[in-house]
C-alpha cells in the first residue's frame, strides 16, 4: 500500500533543493555525525522481510515487527541531540502504536475500496496476502493514526499522520544541516 521510499525520496530531494536555493551548502551533509546508523539500516532491511509468505508463523512476523521498531527507537535515542530527529521519532512512535494495537498490521481507510488503482492491494489485504495491513473497522484502535490520509501523487495511496510527521522531521533535519554553519 505504501510507497514510503518514493515519498521519502521526493521529500529529501525537495528539501535539498530548497536548502540549496536558500544558500545552504550540500557539502555540510558529510559533516553530519549520526551515531549507530547501522541500527536504522538493519531496521529498513527488515522492512523487506517476506511477510506475505504463508509459511511464516505470525509470531515470527510479530518478533520482526518489534525488533524493527526497537532498532529505530534506539537509533532515535542515540541521535536525539539533533532536534529534528525527535520529530522523526514522534512519527515512528505514532506508527508503532497503531500497528501494535492492531495486531501488527497498519489499518487502512475503507475509502481505499473506492480507489480503482488500489484494487489489487485491497484484494491482497482482504485475502490475507498483505498481512502487514488491515482494513479499518468501527472498532479499530487508534484509527486516527492509521493510513487515513489520501494522497493522489506520486502514486495513489493512503498515509498516516505518523508518515507525515516522519517526512516533516526529515525535511527539517536536512534544512537544518545544510543551512547551519
Amino acid at each position: 500500500m505504501k510507497f514510503f521510499a518514493m515519498v521519502a525520496a521526493i521529500v529529501i530531494a525537495l528539501s535539498l533543493f530548497l536548502a540549496f536555493i536558500r544558500g545552504g551548502q550540500l557539502n555540510r551533509l558529510k559533516n553530519v555525525n549520526l551515531r549507530l546508523p547501522h541500527l536504522a539500516i538493519v531496521s529498513f532491511i527488515l522492512d523487506f522481510f517476506p511477510s506475505h509468505l504463508n509459511h511464516v508463523p505470525s509470531w515470527v512476523l510479530f518478533i520482526v515487527f518489534i525488533v524493527k521498531y526497537a532498532l529505530l527507537f534506539m537509533f532515535i535515542f542515540f541521535n536525539s541531540k539533533h532536534k529534528h530527529i525527535k520529530i522523526i521519532g514522534m512519527g515512528i512512535l505514532m506508527n508503532f502504536l497503531v500497528i501494535l494495537l492492531n495486531g501488527g498490521a497498519m489499518p487502512v481507510s475503507r475509502h481505499a475500496l473506492e480507489i480503482p488503482s488500489l484494487a489489487k492491494q485491497i484484494e491482497m489485504i482482504q485475502s490475507g496476502v498483505l498481512t502487514n495491513y488491515t482494513l479499518m473497522t468501527d472498532k479499530t484502535p487508534l484509527w486516527i493514526l492509521a493510513d487515513i490520509i489520501y494522497i493522489p501523487w506520486p502514486k495513489e495511496q493512503f498515509i498516516s499522520i505518523g508518515d507525515i510527521t516522519i517526512m516533516l522531521g526529515i525535511f527539517l533535519l536536512i534544512q537544518d544541516i545544510i543551512l547551519t554553519e
